[in-house]
C-alpha cells in the first residue's frame, strides 16, 4: 500500500472493551487533518490483515478539496482486545472501487419518507399523517429482518420509535405525539454504510399548561449489514406531574409491534441478569371501569361520537388496541369536553396511585430469568431498573434487544395474544415516564446465541481513535 501515491499513513487504534466478540459492528472515528494536507478523495482504509475495507466520510469540514475535520464510518469484526486499522491519505485523489451498500427503495406508504434495504433490514420510515390512528404514526412502520422475511408490524398498523409520556396521559387530554402530529424529515447523512435522519416536530397542545409548545428532535442512525440501529430523543425542557409524581425531562418511548389476533411477535421478556418486576396493570382496570361507566348511558345521550365509540370498542379491553381504548379521554377526538376529562381524571388518578403505590402490590416484586408476559394479569408487567432488555420469541429464536444510555427505573411490557399487540415502553405504572430526554437507544433484532453478550457490545462499543501519522514521502 505504501508504494501507491500516498503521503500519510494514520494509525486507527481500536480497543475492544471486555474482549467481546464483534461482528460487523459499526464504528465511527473522529478525524482531524488540520496539520496535514489531505484530499477528500485520497483516503483508503485497510484492516489489520491489510485488506481494503469500505468506509464513508461524514460531518466533513473542508477547505476546498482538503479535509480539516471529519468522521469515518466503517464496520469491524474482531475478538481480540486491541488491534489497529490503517488509513492512507495524500494530497491527490486516488481511484476506489464503488461500493453499493445501503439501497433506497420505493416507499409504499403515502407518508413514507425513506424505505431502506440496509443489507440486514428492510424498513420504512414514515412522517405520520396526524389522523389519530395507529396506522398513521410517524416512526418505523415497516420492519423486516431480511433473513427472517417477516414484517413485525402487520399492515403498517403501528410504529417503532414513537414517544408518548408525559403528553399521552388523561391529564393532558391524551395527546399522542406519533398519532396527532407529523414530523419534518431531514437528511443529514446518506451513503452506502451510514444514513442519519432527523425527525423534527412540535407536540400539539393538550390540557396541561406545563406541556404546551414543546418541540422535539429524534435522530435516527442506520448502518449497512448490521443488526444495530440507533436513535436519540431531544425534547424541550419541561416539568410537570404524572400520577401525582413529579416529572422533569423524562419521556416514554414506545416500540410497538402488531401480528394480528391470536399471535405475538414476542412471547417472553428479560432484563440483563434476570427480571425484577411487578405484574398486572391495575390502572388499566380502573381506566376500563371509568370508561364503561361513561358509556353506560351513551345511547341516551345526544352525542353520536360517543355512541359510535361505544359500538366500536366492544366489551373486552384486551381485544382492542390500548391506544384506541383510551380515546375517550382525548381532546382531539372530541368525545368529551375538557372539563369532563378533567373531572374524570380527578377521580381516576388518585385511585390508581393508591392501588399501585400504597397497597401490597408495591411490595410484591417478582423475579424470573424470562417472563411469560401474556400469562400475567392484563398481559402486562412493569420491570424495574434496567438499561439492557430483550423481548424474545421462544418459537423462532428471534429477539429484539435494547440498550438505553440511561437506566430506566420502570418499563411497561405488554405481550397480548388476544389482539396481537406487543409493546416495549419506558414508563412505569399509571403512565409515569422514566427515560431521560437526550437518551440514546441502540436496538438490534436477530437470532443471537446470547442476547446479553449482544447487549454488552451495544453498551460498550469499540473505542476508536486516530493516531499519529507516518510520513510516507
Amino acid at each position: 500500500m505504501e508504494n501507491q501515491n500516498f503521503t500519510y499513513k494514520f494509525q486507527i487504534m481500536l480497543n475492544n472493551p471486555d474482549r467481546l466478540p464483534r461482528n460487523n459492528e459499526p464504528v465511527i472515528t473522529k478525524l482531524n487533518f488540520a496539520d496535514y494536507r489531505v484530499h477528500r478523495d485520497s483516503l483508503v482504509l485497510v484492516d489489520d490483515a491489510d485488506r481494503t475495507i469500505p468506509f464513508q466520510l461524514i460531518d466533513v469540514v473542508s477547505d476546498g478539496d482538503y479535509i480539516r475535520e471529519a468522521s469515518i464510518v466503517y464496520l469491524v469484526s474482531m475478538d481480540e482486545l486491541v488491534t489497529s486499522y490503517w488509513l492512507y491519505a495524500g494530497e491527490n485523489p486516488v481511484s476506489r472501487e464503488p461500493f453499493k451498500g445501503i439501497e433506497k427503495l420505493e416507499v409504499t406508504q403515502k407518508d413514507g419518507f425513506r424505505r431502506l434495504d440496509t443489507g440486514y433490514y428492510i424498513l420504512e420510515l414514515c412522517s405520520g399523517t396526524a389522523d389519530g390512528t395507529s396506522y398513521g404514526k410517524w416512526g418505523i412502520r415497516y420492519f423486516e429482518a431480511k433473513a427472517e422475511g417477516k414484517n413485525l408490524i402487520k399492515d403498517y398498523s403501528n410504529a417503532i420509535g414513537g414517544f408518548y409520556g408525559p403528553f399521552f396521559t388523561p391529564k393532558n387530554g391524551l395527546i399522542n405525539p406519533p398519532e396527532h402530529t407529523t414530523v419534518d424529515c431531514i437528511v443529514e447523512e446518506e451513503g452506502p454504510l451510514y444514513c442519519r435522519y432527523l425527525f423534527k416536530g412540535t407536540v400539539p397542545d393538550g390540557l396541561d399548561e406545563n406541556l404546551k409548545g414543546k418541540n422535539f428532535t429524534i435522530t435516527w442512525e442506520f448502518f449497512y449489514n448490521t443488526p444495530w440501529f440507533r436513535r436519540k430523543y431531544d425534547v424541550d425542557d419541561f416539568s410537570t406531574v404524572v400520577d401525582g409524581i413529579p416529572v422533569v425531562n423524562k419521556i416514554t418511548v414506545g416500540d410497538e409491534f402488531e401480528s394480528g389476533k391470536g399471535d405475538r411477535v414476542f412471547t417472553s421478556f428479560a432484563c440483563y441478569g434476570g427480571t425484577y418486576y411487578r405484574e398486572g396493570d391495575l390502572y388499566a382496570n380502573i381506566l376500563s371501569e371509568g370508561v364503561h361507566k361513561l358509556l353506560e348511558n351513551a345511547d341516551e345521550q345526544n352525542n353520536p361520537k360517543l355512541k359510535q365509540y361505544k359500538d366500536s370498542i366492544g366489551e373486552n379491553i384486551n381485544e382492542v388496541s390500548w391506544d384506541y381504548f383510551w380515546r375517550i379521554f382525548c381532546v382531539k377526538e372530541g368525545l368529551l369536553d375538557a372539563e369532563d376529562i378533567k373531572k374524570h381524571v380527578s377521580e381516576i388518578i388518585p385511585e390508581a396511585h393508591r392501588q399501585v403505590h400504597e397497597s401490597e402490590r408495591n411490595r410484591n416484586v417478582l423475579f424470573s430469568k424470562f417472563v411469560d408476559v401474556n400469562s400475567a394479569p392484563e398481559q402486562t408487567i412493569f420491570p424495574l431498573s434496567a438499561n439492557k432488555t430483550a423481548e424474545l420469541n421462544d418459537k423462532t429464536g428471534y429477539a429484539m434487544v435494547w440498550y438505553t444510555s440511561n437506566v430506566v427505573s420502570r418499563y411497561q411490557i405488554v405481550q397480548r395474544n388476544d389482539s396481537g399487540w406487543v409493546n416495549w415502553g419506558t414508563n412505569g405504572e399509571n403512565e409515569h415516564p422514566e427515560l431521560p430526554t437526550g437518551s440514546t437507544i441502540i436496538t438490534a433484532y436477530g437470532k443471537f446465541d446470547n442476547w446479553e453478550a449482544q447487549a454488552d457490545a451495544m453498551e460498550k462499543n469499540i473505542d476508536s481513535k486516530q493516531g499519529l501519522a507516518t510520513l510516507l514521502k
